[in-house]
């Protein structure tokens, strides 16, 4: 580009640099694991519905520029182009469900002591109109409580085992293309992801 040109580009494009410049700093680098949603088609067809004709990729991020983005994917890298790519995610660790494990595990305990303390016919511990010895229901309640305990800590136990990826979203809007000064009057091109 002559230089004139550059000046009367960068003067037009100034306002959107200058607020890309205030933007905080980008963590997308090589490395950043990423899950990429694109438009695939079978080899050399066209794809006729959008809606199945999604793909997904996970995997660590290789290079990112001004048109496409690529994955190491296992043994392998596959570049895919920004223009197809309808969503960009980047994984933000791993977390266990205890919490829901222990909720899980209380509402199964509880009802599951509750309908014990209450079968049995005659011997039931928490029916009074089939055993007239049995125990108050202020106690039974309280039984099924424990027994919901006891369920909680079991469910927090097994919920530490179960784990998911926590996956956010990176807005394709935010995807940003600038222009740069360079040394001999020349303008570089680069793609910044902000959050």
């Amino acid at each position: 580009m002559r230089p004139a040109s550059c000046a009367a580009l960068a003067l037009i494009l100034a306002p959107s640099i200058t607020l890309l410049a205030q933007q905080p700093a980008p963590d997308l680098e090589s490395g950043t694991r990423l899950r990429l949603t694109y438009l695939c088609a079978p080899d050399g067809q066209p794809a006729l519905e959008p809606e199945r004709a999604r793909c997904r990729s996970v995997g660590t991020l290789v290079q990112l520029d001004a048109g496409t983005i690529a994955l190491t994917t296992g043994e392998s890298t596959t570049s895919h182009g920004l223009n197809a790519v309808s969503r960009v995610e980047v994984s933000r660790g791993y977390r266990s469900h205890r919490l829901a494990g222990a909720g899980a595990g209380f509402l199964l305990g509880g009802a599951a002591t509750f309908v014990v303390l209450n079968s049995g016919g005659s011997t039931s511990l928490c029916n009074r109109s089939a055993n007239p010895d049995a125990v108050a229901p202020l106690e039974c309640l309280g039984l099924s409580a424990l027994g919901g305990l006891a369920g909680a800590g079991l469910g927090f136990l097994v919920g530490g085992f179960i784990r998911t990826e926590r996956w956010q979203d990176v807005p394709l809007e935010r995807l940003r293309v600038s222009l740069t000064p360079r040394t001999g009057g020349m303008l570089g091109l680069s793609l910044a992801v902000l959050f």
